[in-house]
């Protein structure tokens, strides 16, 4: 709802805040593209252009509202477009959560055993949540009209999980910039021109990996791998990139991991966590625990544990 008494001695703020609000409806339909582009890669905007009608209307809805408050035109039109406005405008709620389940279940449905996928998607589901959580808030801070102590509760409920919310985006777009964008590795992959860069390279250098069981050197170097397979670093490199779709330590890791839950399914208790780390290639507790929480979702000892239940009940 419009009301002007709130800046009454700064009309251009008050002017900016009504077309500013019209973004609005811009953020659904963006966290809903960047949930596709997590599944499909990049996208075109030209081809999902539909989605942004609610927002293009919204907007000349609002242009054409300030116009005719700077015009003071106080007249039945002007009466009927702020109407207009403000039906419209309660719409959001409905968008927003609208927009936010579909993005929450493109992403769920879809499947795929690649482990960076898995990272971001197990990330944005649980963001999404959160955002549901406080646009849920918001909707119901709306609706209680009547209680104006509880919707400023609720209010504040949300804007404290808004600022939480944001925090967390930040930190993984800090931390984690190939969450955002997708195609980081694309100079890599345009580079797989190379002839030598093929799967059949990367198939001899997995089987390599296992057969030698180099992941559980410590302090394993790509040079290593370089030395291994006859190949220079700056091609081992670009094999990983393009195939398996992460980094190096990522790469590695991934036998590590594959190693250690090997050796906590053999069912010998007297091989203690500490042991199970250092035999599959691991020197640090905290480092192994978090790796393999990452690709695992649960803690080794956790594994082992929900692993010796479903064997023997």
């Amino acid at each position: 709802m419009i009301t002007k008494s709130i800046f009454p001695e700064n009309t251009s703020i008050f002017y900016s805040g009504i077309i500013l609000n019209s973004f609005l409806f811009f953020y659904a339909p963006i966290l809903f593209l960047f949930a596709k582009s997590i599944i499909k890669g990049s996208l075109s905007l030209k081809k999902y252009w539909v989605h942004f009608i609610p927002f293009i209307i919204f907007s000349v809805l609002n242009i054409v509202l300030v116009t005719m408050f700077i015009a003071m035109e106080n007249s039945k039109a002007t009466e009927t477009i702020l109407w207009i406005r403000n039906s419209f405008d309660k719409l959001y709620f409905a968008q927003v959560l609208v927009y936010t389940f579909i993005s929450f279940w493109v992403v769920y449905k879809h499947k795929s055993d690649n482990l960076r996928f898995k990272r971001i998607a197990k990330w944005l589901k649980q963001t999404l949540v959160l955002f549901i959580v406080v646009w849920l808030l918001f909707g119901v801070s709306s609706l209680l009209e009547e209680s104006p102590n509880l919707a400023t509760a609720f209010t504040f409920i949300g804007f404290l999980l808004l600022l939480i919310l944001s925090n967390i985006v930040l930190f993984q777009l800090l931390n984690h910039p190939e969450f955002f964008y997708n195609n980081l590795t694309i100079k890599l992959k345009k580079e797989t021109t190379n002839p030598k860069i093929n799967k059949a390279l990367y198939t001899k250098l997995c089987n390599l990996l296992v057969e030698k069981k180099l992941y559980k050197k410590s302090d394993l170097k790509i040079s290593d791998l370089s030395d291994a397979l006859g190949e220079s670093a700056r091609n081992i490199s670009i094999l990983i990139n393009t195939f398996y779709k992460g980094n190096f330590y990522d790469f590695i890791n991934f036998y590590r991991i594959e190693e250690a839950k090997s050796l906590l399914k053999n069912g010998n208790d007297d091989m203690t966590i500490l042991t199970i780390l250092y035999e599959s290639g691991f020197n640090s507790k905290s480092v192994f625990n978090t790796v393999f929480k990452k690709m695992e979702g649960q803690t080794p000892s956790a594994y082992r544990k929900n692993y010796m239940t479903s064997l023997y009940g």
